[in-house]
């Protein structure tokens, strides 16, 4: 009787005459209209359910608010029911700041601790507009060695665009393969996303100085030097998993494309295909399969800082980072092709209970990696052929945790199975590494 009840209100024929905004500061009127003109569409009580999630979402896109929250009131007039929805939003400090000391390592550039400074200015010109400016102090150079300033715009319309560029400085240091580079550069572009689809389009103009580090082999030396690259980008992403740490069902795939050439010094067209797809098991494990396949196509010059590099704890455990395929003089070159293919199993520790935080946290991580690096020679179908020979494989087990539903740390017990005599496998079996993402 209740159900029904309830079925029959929310789908009571409606019409919201008024939508009120509390609480605006610094924010303009015209942005927040856009936001929540969705309203207006509902036609029953339940519509308003709906639209009011939609409302809140557009709005706190706009990274301006710490909370927003919807009230649906009626008022009798005449006779008649009158419809108006109460917005409240509270406004967020338009300045914000942080001082933080990380770690790079295992996230391919530097190994050394540093102290991260920024500072962010929210709704800087009251629609939405964010200012972020990011500088990094290395303790090894007691300088500040990376920085950036990015100014991001959001656009209430279809499939939820925010436009973005970015002016930056790196430094890498890759020493333990004889080199570390700098680069200096500027993107721009425009990110779309509706659900579950998500697609980035964008320019990238980068100045690259490549500096060999003590010993580096002939293979680094020759490709020194300032260089540079000019590329467009496009990531496109169908994503259903319930989560990128741990998930427990749903499927990845994404492809990512560059093409080089539009000026600058290297000519080439960069495609990488990922594949994963998550299956839940028995007494709360999951299983997780993923594929990898990167081709990469040189017109003119390219540099191997846009090869492919495959090893490392969370892409092809039990090698070292970019272990696979170095070459027989000792330099890490990387390759212009690659393929890998891994299935996991997590499951929770035993005797907690689904309850237990403790189980959502940590869990019994066990692997299968097998991959293969290569070069394009000239036919396709014979590169992609050659690539079956000398396959890698790899086996283990350990423990994942989760960090903040964020991050993901591994510390794994590595079985290397097959490898070639020049490749670097972990000396002692153990390998730990965390990052954002993992195969």
């Amino acid at each position: 009787m209740v159900s029904n009840t309830a079925e029959v209100i929310e789908t009571k024929p409606i019409r919201i005459d008024r939508v009120e905004i509390v609480g605006l500061k610094r924010t303009k009127n015209d942005i927040v209209e856009k936001a929540t003109k969705c309203l207006f569409d509902s036609k029953t009580i339940g519509d308003v359910i709906v639209k009011a999630a939609m409302a809140k979402k557009n709005l706190m896109q706009l990274e301006c608010f710490n909370d927003v929250s919807a009230e649906l009131d009626v008022n009798n007039v005449n006779g008649e029911d009158r419809y108006y929805v109460t917005i409240k939003v509270q406004e967020s400090n338009w300045v914000q700041g942080h001082v933080k000391l990380l770690s790079d390592t295992h996230f391919d550039n530097n190994p050394d601790p540093k102290l991260s400074t920024g500072i962010s200015f929210l709704n800087l010109f009251c629609r939405g507009e964010k200012l972020n400016i990011v500088s990094d102090m290395y303790s090894s150079n007691k300088k500040f060695s990376t920085g950036s300033m990015s100014f991001t715009k959001p656009l209430i319309t279809c499939f939820n665009p925010y436009l973005y560029t970015t002016v930056f400085k790196n430094h890498f240091n890759r020493n333990k393969f004889g080199y570390s580079f700098d680069e200096y550069g500027l993107n721009a572009g425009l990110n779309l996303y509706h659900e579950y689809f998500k697609v980035i389009l964008g320019w990238e103009g980068v100045a690259r100085d490549l500096k060999y580090a003590n010993n580096a082999p002939f293979g680094i030396r020759e490709q020194l030097g300032l260089t540079m690259k000019s590329s467009v980008k496009m990531t496109a992403s169908y994503d259903t998993r319930d989560s990128a740490v741990f998930p427990s069902y749903g499927s990845l795939v994404q492809l990512a494309s560059e093409v080089a050439g539009i000026g600058g010094s290297h000519e080439f067209l960069k495609n990488e295909l990922s594949l994963q797809h998550t299956l839940t098991a028995v007494m709360g494990s999951a299983v997780t399969g993923s594929f990898s396949l990167g081709i990469l196509d040189a017109f003119g010059k390219s540099s191997i800082l846009d090869n492919f590099y495959l090893g490392g704890p969370l892409t092809f455990r039990g090698f070292e980072e970019c272990g696979v395929g170095k070459k027989e003089d000792g330099s890490i070159m990387g390759s212009s092709m690659y393929w890998r293919c891994n299935i996991h199993v997590h499951s929770p520790l035993p005797f907690l209970s689904e309850k237990n935080r403790l189980s959502h946290l940590i869990r019994i991580h066990l692997f299968f990696n097998s991959g293969n690096v290569g070069n394009r020679l000239g036919n396709l179908t014979k590169d992609l052929q050659g690539l079956i020979n000398d396959v890698r494989l790899s086996c283990g087990a350990g423990l994942a945790l989760n960090i903040n539903n964020l991050m993901r740390l591994e510390i794994n017990y590595c079985l290397p199975v097959f490898y070639s005599k020049n490749d670097s496998i972990v000396s002692n079996k153990s390998q730990w590494g965390f990052g954002l993402l993992f195969f």
